[in-house]
């Protein structure tokens, strides 16, 4: 039976904890970390994981190398053992045998010492190797009968020790083979795997900074971009130069910067239209101040030019009104206050409250019974489309009532001059007026009320756009659901020409 015994190595003694003075406390490293920039973190990281799978393969590389190398060297150890123990053996059967030729005579490796216990008496080939330098436990097993094995450490070098009993010639066979080459290989190897995962740590970084790198220069273009347009220069834009993976972040760059540009320039136009709005009845109402003022002993000149002021001033809160509404609608401030209407009474009674009560009312079938609107809104809305056709067509025909399951529909119909394909995509901006308010007899409005339609609509989540009339005119169209939808459920809108725009296309006011 073979007896075993592995060297030991002695345990690393453990760090005496706390901090030493003058250390760092504990979470000082992570805050100073946490202002590291996200390149420098990218590079550590990366680094890091390098390290940690540098180190991994390493380790396990040199002691799959080292365990096959010292099993190996172990096995031959044994091999020359078992040679060298039988040639010993038949030499010993001999009549009065030499032990010391024997021992000189045995083919061991370079280094190798053979040790003989024969009758009780210790041989060895080579000075000064006595029993004492057999391994106690090595030699205890290998006395009481068995072949035994054992790693130690010959006068500072490593040893493996095989020890082979003799029985048929009352002899032990003890035989040291040094692993010193094989101990060097090793150490030589630990060094090569020591620097190649330092070089790959290194690499690691690198390639840790370069990819931050290159992961930050859009950012770069970026922020470059914003400083740019926050002086001023609103046509500044990104380019993805092909990678898909930049594409949706420049392209909702783009549209927000696009989004910015426009509103700023609808911004400056509004405030350029607002005050030249303004002048004119500011002009009329001075006007008028000064005829009265000179006028004052002629009472017909005088009350002429008070209508005018009167009329002018009725127009200028009008235009200040409408103004006020628009900015309330588009800073997002506005509400619906809804309400239960019946559409179809609901339109009779616009009309009656307009002094419209002869223009035709239209019911078509399938008009639902009610709708939760706002209704000072919805009036509004009609309101400003009954005036709009009364300044640019002559008057309405007709207001029809349609709708389904989902939607309710108002359309006022006209017989006026119609409104041209290409102005049904800007007739609803504010200050708009199309080419109907050239023609003789049209109104002076403000081009606010068809703007306020749509706005109205859209916080209704619904739609508003104009269509021929069948038989000549306009026909404007406003659509409201008639439940209340939240962020995100929203109606489709209507299929066709136009229909259900944002910014839906519509006549002149």
């Amino acid at each position: 039976m073979a007896a075993e015994q592995a060297a030991t190595t002695p345990a690393a003694r453990p760090e005496a904890g706390g901090a030493a003075p003058g250390q760092e406390p504990v979470g000082e490293p992570r805050r100073r970390t946490s202002r590291l920039g996200l390149r420098a973190r990218a590079t550590v990281a990366f680094g890091c994981v390098a390290l940690a799978l540098s180190a991994s393969l390493a380790t396990m590389a040199y002691e799959l190398t080292r365990s096959y190398l010292v099993k190996q060297r172990q096995s031959t150890a044994i091999r020359q053992a078992y040679v060298n123990a039988r040639l010993a053996r038949s030499v010993l059967r001999t009549p009065e045998p030499d032990v010391p030729t024997i021992l000189a005579s045995l083919q061991t490796s370079s280094g190798s010492v053979a040790v003989l216990n024969y009758q009780d008496r210790w041989f060895a080939s080579k000075v000064g190797i006595g029993p004492n330098a057999v391994p106690s436990s090595l030699r205890r097993a290998v006395l009481a009968g068995n072949v035994g094995r054992q790693r130690f450490s010959l006068d500072g070098e490593p040893q493996v020790a095989v020890g082979v009993p003799l029985p048929a010639v009352s002899a032990f066979y003890f035989e040291f083979s040094p692993m010193t080459e094989l101990e060097r290989s090793l150490s030589l190897l630990a060094r090569a795997l020591a620097l190649g995962a330092a070089v790959t740590v290194l690499g690691g970084a690198a390639v840790g900074r370069y990819a931050s790198s290159r992961v930050l220069r859009p950012l770069r273009g970026v922020a470059s971009a914003a400083s740019r347009i926050s002086h001023g220069a609103l046509d500044t834009r990104l380019d993805a130069k092909g990678d898909p993976d930049l594409t949706p972040l420049i392209a909702s760059f783009n549209e927000m910067v696009d989004a910015l540009q426009d509103r700023i320039d609808r911004e400056a136009r509004f405030a350029s239209d607002v005050s030249h709005e303004l002048r004119t009845p500011l002009a009329a109402i001075g006007s008028a101040v000064n005829i009265v003022r000179r006028r004052r002993h002629s009472p017909e000149e005088a009350a002429a030019a008070l209508d005018v002021l009167e009329q002018q001033i009725g127009s200028f809160q009008k235009l200040v009104l409408d103004l006020l509404e628009i900015s309330r609608l588009e800073s997002g401030t506005a509400r619906l206050e809804r309400e239960l209407i019946e559409p179809d009474r609901f339109a009779r009674s616009v009309l009656a409250s307009t002094g419209r009560a002869a223009v035709p009312l239209g019911v078509e079938p399938g008009v639902p019974e009610q709708a939760m609107v706002d209704p000072r809104r919805l009036s509004q809305m009609l309101i400003n489309l009954l005036e709009n056709a009364d300044n640019y067509a002559g008057g309405p025909t007709a207001l029809i009532v349609s709708g389904n399951d989902a939607v309710v529909r108002f359309a006022v119909e006209d017989r006026g001059p119609g409104v041209p394909e290409h102005e049904r995509h800007h007739i609803f901006e504010r200050f708009a007026r199309g080419e109907s308010s050239a023609l003789p007899g049209a109104g002076d409005g403000t081009g606010l009320g068809l703007s306020l339609v749509a706005e109205h609509a859209r916080l209704h989540h619904g739609h508003v756009w104009v269509e021929e009339r069948v038989g000549g005119g306009a026909r404007f169209v406003v659509e409201v659901p008639l439940v209340e939808y939240g962020p995100g459920a929203l109606p489709a809108p209507p299929p066709g020409d136009g229909r259900g725009s944002p910014a839906p296309e519509g006549g002149a006011e």
